[in-house]
């Protein structure tokens, strides 16, 4: 594994850019559709990976998470205030639809707490500040807890790769035995989450 990460090095170069990239990976991850589609938390963690072979400064990276996680959430806000009555009225059917219901019932449930603990949630991720957004929370309710979430997020998910990385490289593990690992690791929690979908 050691190997194989050092020698994707010379494909990245480290500078405004690369931080930028993350940045605006993980701001897109934010905003409701584009988040089922955008790896904003995958390049995260690889990002951090990275920074342990000192491709990148964990202090630059954290920071770009941070800013992306919490802008992704104020855009999605916005968008909440000012439209989510319209979509909600118009959308009656498909994907979109099903992870709004999703996220109103966790907002409804959660309250403010729903929108720290949706980042870690991945579909509803995005969709949890616009459904608080259309539910008129207050501002000042909304940046304590987002930014607080965006904090431990943008923290959290790089040091995972970094931490990761550095605990797995003394033992040599190879990359095509640490992917069918993470493979068979996603599936694990894919047959789960069918399951408990289907329960419900």
């Amino acid at each position: 594994m050691d190997e194989w990460i050092k020698q994707t090095l010379p494909q990245f170069s480290p500078g405004f850019l690369y931080y930028l990239i993350l940045c605006g990976l993980t701001l897109a991850e934010g905003i409701p559709v584009f988040g089922l589609f955008v790896p904003g938390s995958v390049f995260c963690i690889s990002a951090g990976a990275l920074a342990f072979h000192g491709h990148g400064e964990m202090l630059y990276i954290c920071i770009a998470a941070i800013l992306g996680a919490i802008i992704g959430d104020i855009i999605s806000y916005i968008s909440g205030t000012r439209s989510a009555s319209w979509v909600l009225s118009r959308v009656q059917e498909g994907r979109f639809l099903r992870f709004l219901r999703r996220a109103e019932l966790f907002f409804a449930a959660h309250g403010g707490k729903s929108l720290l603990l949706a980042r870690f949630l991945g579909p509803v991720r995005g969709f949890v500040p616009f459904v608080a957004g259309g539910a008129r929370m207050r501002p000042g309710q909304f940046f304590l807890y987002t930014i607080s979430g965006g904090i431990l997020w943008g923290i959290i998910y790089p040091g995972v790769g970094y931490l990761g990385v550095k605990t797995l490289a003394p033992m040599n593990i190879s990359a095509p035995t640490l992917i069918i690992a993470g493979l068979c690791l996603v599936l694990v929690i894919l047959i789960y989450i069918k399951l408990k979908n289907s329960k419900s």
